[in-house]
This record gives C-alpha cells, sequence and structure tokens, in this order.
C-alpha cells in the first residue's frame, strides 16, 4: 500500500530519528574519543573502544533500515523499532546519569533528546493507527 498525504510528519519524524542515528553511529566510528568524552565525561579503555565502535555501526544499521520508504507498513516497522530504541536509550542514559560517576556536558541533553524523539515517535504511530 502506498502512503497517503495524510501521514506526511509521521514519515517526517521517521526520517529525522533514522538520520540522527545514522550521524550519531558515524560520530561513534570517526570522533570516538570525543563522543564519549562528550557524553560520559571519560575516554572508552581497553575493549570499551571496539564496544563503541560497533555501537556506532549498529547505530548506522537501524538508521538505515529506518530510512522511511513508500510502503506504509514498513513505515510502521521502523518508526517501532525507532521507539523502542528510544526509549531504551532514555532508560540507559538516565541511569548511567543517575547512578555512575559518568557524566559528560551532553549527557542530559541526550536523555532530553531521547526522551524527546520517543515522545514524537510514539505520536506518530499514535496517528498511524487513527
Amino acid at each position: 500500500m502506498v502512503q497517503t498525504r495524510k501521514s506526511t510528519w509521521p514519515r517526517t519524524a521517521v526520517l529525522i530519528a533514522a538520520w540522527i542515528e545514522i550521524l550519531v553511529g558515524a560520530s561513534f566510528l570517526l570522533v570516538l574519543n570525543t563522543q564519549s568524552q562528550l557524553i560520559f565525561g571519560a575516554r572508552p579503555e581497553g575493549s570499551g573502544a571496539p564496544f563503541a565502535q560497533l555501537a556506532g555501526i549498529a547505530l548506522i544499521s537501524l538508521g538505515i533500515a529506518c530510512l522511511p520508504s513508500n510502503h506504509k507498513e514498513t513505515h510502521k516497522v521502523a518508526a517501532r523499532s525507532l521507539l523502542i530504541y528510544n526509549i531504551a536509550a532514555t532508560i540507559f542514559f538516565a541511569w548511567i546519569a543517575l547512578a555512575t560517576t559518568f557524566r559528560g556536558v551532553v549527557l542530559w541533553p541526550v536523555v532530553i533528546l531521547h526522551t524527546l524523539l520517543a515522545i514524537v515517535l510514539a505520536l506518530a504511530l499514535k496517528e498511524e493507527i487513527e
């Protein structure tokens, strides 16, 4: 089924969320130490660097897999996948901020960003259902 005009903003929400994950994933590959320092206030040590780079590859893959297509059903799957990821990321980063000493200058903004993305994606899915 081809997408209708009514669902333009949910498609845009998915597109933005997907590109954010692609860009963040690329930053974990290209400027890992800077990214880690900004989010966690520390550089990855030992096996942390390869795991962070693997996370970067996973984020790029998630973003590419969730880029919108012209088929409505794939849009719902992408929105649902990105929603689940952003809820999990919000919980994870909030836990890091509250329960550990790893706090970079952008950690709370990252929590807020993932929370906002989760809300927007939930609203986009709700609109798709109605």
